[in-house]
């Protein structure tokens, strides 16, 4: 073998090493280093008595700081025996459900545990979704358990369908801790595919395995939340009785940690693509990374106000567009990672104009059409006059237009287009997308379709709101285009319901972003679908819709009074309103969200 093939060799092992190189990341904590109620951001509560399947005797609260608070730098549960909704004692059941929900990791709670017989706290884990049936079919991870009447033992088990104490053959181990009730003690599982490890103080005690045998013995390939409490009595719990002088008892919980592992190619900074200049509180993170040390830079101009040294920082802009970037120290994932932040437009006024032809060329604009496919736009006077030929099974040519300036959309969502047609042809249809600084389209239905284009020749208006329609499937399928950072829009060129070849032509005259619908005309996408006429109307209004059934249709008056309400549920409607006084009314679609004003004559 020549030396060359030798390094050859070595770089592709060097490059499968670090390509199969995993980091561990923390991607969940609470330090709990503040005081009152648990951050509801991360813990919610069950609720409730009924003895939980176990026959205890405690009545879970919610939302009451006498069982649950952070004090100190401290999480406290604390059982209280007292009446309360029927029950002799009170306490708090915590649980990250829909908060944080994790498929493998290592998760690791730092615990003081409470005294006495009758007490039973618990650190453990139940399924989010419940994918493979009710208890115990989708599985149970006893991280530690503990029962006041035996000290000193902490239990570590696994149930499933196959293996639970329902019907003896659990699998669990058990871990001697002698001062588990005067001193903190770290309690964790490392998860994997292949098996769950438990732990007291980073020792393993208890490994179970993955058989490969289904989800009887397997169900944890499923998202897993985590539950603190301390219940009271119960059958194991409350085995040799409750001691009624014992209260109150507290679990004290120093940190929750969760750590996944993920690929060192993922590694990166999160924060926003787009500021305004001066804009403060910008947040950017990276992974917080175990073990590792963060030092950031940011452009001169701006400041770090807080978090230097942390995986987190946050920021104070400048005026400039340049790179946030961060010096990670680390023997896997160490370098320097970067982020291109732009600086972006917030319109101030209420209206503010992407284009407009009286007053711009058509610089910017680009065109995209396979041939045989033609199209050529050119300034008319005030407008810009596109001219498209389209022919059959090569594709939808498209205009593109990059804004001269990244623009701000958060506060001004409502896209307003404004256009004129002969469409003589009949076929004139187009769709319009906008796309961020990543070039992520809004391209996921329903899209902004101007339609029905009429045949007068008269300038229409436009309109669609953006507001909760910036999911994208291009290119970052299940992900959301950044309304802070909108960079330009596509025009596609659509023959729907038509045969090819198709010639016609199309005036822009400029295309706004607005704060509100001030046009007060609905989405147009929809206007194909559902029609109210005649308007105006003397006595019967037909209500025409091809979605949405059922339907709640209703009629307002102009002090907003409801004056009419039905439900409809066929494609057309037929309204007997012969007993509205004439006048202007607002007709409303509820499921559709259409909305219309009609003339009672």
């Amino acid at each position: 073998m020549n030396f060359k093939t030798i390094i050859f060799l070595s770089a592709l092992l060097l490059v499968n090493f670090y390509g199969m190189t995993q980091v561990r990341v923390k991607v969940w904590s609470d330090e709990f280093n503040y005081s009152g109620l648990p951050d509801t951001n991360l813990w919610g509560y069950d609720v409730g008595a009924g003895g939980w399947g176990n026959n205890e005797s405690q009545y879970y609260t919610d939302h009451r700081w006498l069982n649950a608070r952070a004090e100190s730098g401290k999480l406290i549960i604390e059982a209280r025996k007292e009446n309360f909704e029927d029950c002799e004692y009170t306490s708090a059941r915590l649980v990250t459900r829909n908060k944080g929900d994790w498929k493998y990791g290592r998760i690791e709670v730092s615990a003081r545990l409470p005294h006495g017989r009758g007490t039973w706290p618990a650190i453990w884990m139940l399924p989010t979704d419940w994918v493979y049936g009710s208890w115990v079919k989708s599985g149970e991870i006893d991280i530690m358990e503990y029962v006041g009447s035996d000290p000193g033992i902490v239990h570590g088990t696994i149930h499933t369908q196959a293996y639970n104490h329902i019907i003896g053959t659990q699998k669990t181990d058990t871990f001697y801790v002698p001062d588990a009730e005067t001193n903190f003690h770290l309690y964790a599982i490392e998860w994997t595919e292949e098996k769950i490890d438990f732990f007291v103080d980073d020792e393993k005690y208890f490994s179970f395995y993955n058989e490969h045998t289904g989800y009887t013995t397997w169900p944890f390939d499923q998202r897993f939340h985590l539950l603190l409490n301390i219940a009271v009595g119960g059958s194991w719990g409350g085995q040799q009785g409750i001691d009624p002088d014992i209260w109150p008892q507290k679990m004290w919980v120093d940190y929750v940690r969760v750590f996944q592992n993920i690929p060192f190619e993922e590694i990166h900074i999160e924060g926003p693509c787009c500021l305004q200049a001066g804009q403060a509180n910008a947040v950017f993170e990276i992974q917080d990374i175990e073990g590792a040390i963060f030092h950031w830079t940011v452009p001169e101009g701006a400041t770090i106000e807080s978090g230097q040294g942390t995986h987190k920082i946050k920021v104070t802009w400048g005026n400039d567009e340049e790179n946030v970037k961060c010096e990670v120290i680390h023997p896997h994932a160490g370098g320097i990672y970067s982020k291109e932040v732009f600086i972006a437009l917030a319109p101030v006024y209420s209206r503010y104009d992407l284009t407009n032809f009286a007053i711009q060329d058509t610089e910017g604009w680009t065109i995209t059409a396979n041939p045989p496919n033609q199209v050529n736009i050119f300034k008319q006077d005030t407008l810009m006059q596109l001219n498209y030929s389209i022919f059959p099974n090569a594709g939808k040519p498209y205009l593109e237009y990059t804004f001269p300036t990244i623009v701000d959309m958060n506060q001004h969502p409502h896209l307003n287009v404004f256009l004129k047609t002969f469409n003589k042809s009949g076929t004139a249809a187009t769709k319009i997308e906008l796309f961020d600084s990543r070039k992520r389209f809004t391209d996921v239905d329903p899209g902004f379709s101007i339609l029905p284009l009429q045949l007068s020749g008269e300038i229409q208006a436009f309109h669609f709101d953006f507001t909760n329609h910036w999911n994208t499937n291009l290119p970052f399928p299940n992900s959301k285009v950044d309304s802070n950072c909108i960079s330009g829009l596509r025009i596609y060129l659509d023959t729907p319901g038509s045969e090819c070849p198709c010639f016609d032509s199309l005036w822009i005259s400029r295309i706004e972003i607005s704060k509100e619908n001030y046009l007060g005309i609905s989405n147009r996408q929809s206007e194909p679908f559902i029609r109210f006429y005649p308007n105006p109307f003397r006595q019967t209004l037909y209500i025409k819709s091809s979605k949405n059934f059922p339907d709640h249709f209703y009629i307002f008056d102009l002090t907003g009074r409801e004056v009419f309400h039905t439900i409809i549920n066929q494609p057309v409607n037929l309204l007997s309103l012969d007993f509205l006084n004439p006048g202007v009314y607002l007709g409303v679609l509820k499921n559709s969200r259409y909305r219309q004003y009609i003339i009672k004559q």
